[in-house]
């Protein structure tokens, strides 16, 4: 077993990571990228550990999975599962924050790309738990894609809940194996600035390779503490991201967040 194999392991096995049950290529990814940077062992390692700490962001709230997968096994009713998927996204910060626009907020993005037979859920977090608020039909085609486990295990007992047929939710490192399905919109909603964090111009090979007619890009318009004002900060995110095509590019602002619906063209 070579030194990166063995840092991966130690990683994996540590009480604030083991229960996430993170995939082992993210690990290997973060090892790989960061040995580029620095020659001593022990300085990679705290340069993972940072990585994987703005990767999983802990800090912006997580329900019990455990326990929420057992009670959503026992509600039936279509009352019970939308408060059950309300408490869901009061968990965590950005989904939380989206909460009291969450009509509002698909309504418009929807007004731009017609209600969608397919869509891709990129770095899903809790989000997916906003689909039974939707106006969707129960064999809508949403693929949820995770690293956590977990919550990937819960999203699954959910959808199942909750009759929607062709909805799933699949453990996968976006970055290291970007989903190749055909999608009329894939939702990105709250990580691109986090993954520019994670891999320097890694949102640019990602949302080149996703087949895909609209890429809806969310991100925040200020910081956690609502102190600094973001939005330039976020759109020069996307202008340099998109650079090199024309790829036509409309601003929705919902709340404190900017949506930029991204229409690369027919994809499907």
């Amino acid at each position: 077993m070579n030194s990166l194999d063995i840092l991966s392991q130690k990683l994996l096995q540590t009480r604030k990571y083991r229960a996430l049950h993170l995939p082992p290529e993210t690990i290997r990814d973060l090892i790989e990228q960061e040995s580029q940077h620095y020659s001593d062992p022990k300085a990679v390692e705290e340069s993972v550990r940072k990585k994987l700490h703005q990767l999983t962001a802990l800090y912006l709230g997580d329900p019990d999975y455990e326990a929420a997968l057992q009670e959503v096994r026992q509600l039936t009713t279509r009352a019970e599962l939308e408060i059950f998927a309300r408490r869901m996204l009061a968990c965590h910060t950005s989904t939380r924050e989206r909460l009291p626009n969450l009509t509002d907020f698909y309504t418009k993005l929807f007004a731009i790309t017609g209600k969608p037979q397919c869509i891709l859920d990129l770095a899903c977090g809790l989000n997916p738990f906003a689909l039974p608020m939707l106006e969707l039909p129960p064999d809508i085609d949403y693929q949820a894609y995770d690293i956590h486990l977990p919550r990937v295990d819960l999203l699954n007992a959910f959808f199942k809940q909750c009759g929607f047929s062709a909805a799933h939710a699949e453990q996968r490192d976006i970055l290291v194996d970007p989903p190749t399905q055909s999608a009329e919109v894939a939702f990105f909603f709250k990580e691109a600035h986090r993954m520019e964090q994670r891999q320097k111009g890694s949102n640019h090979r990602l949302w080149e390779t996703l087949c895909v007619e609209y890429l809806l890009v969310s991100l925040p318009g200020s910081d956690i503490g609502k102190t600094h004002d973001m939005h330039e900060r976020m759109r020069n995110l996307v202008k340099q991201t998109v650079q090199g095509h024309t790829w036509q590019i409309k601003e929705v602002e919902c709340g404190d967040e900017l949506v930029f619906c991204i229409h690369k063209g027919a994809q499907v």
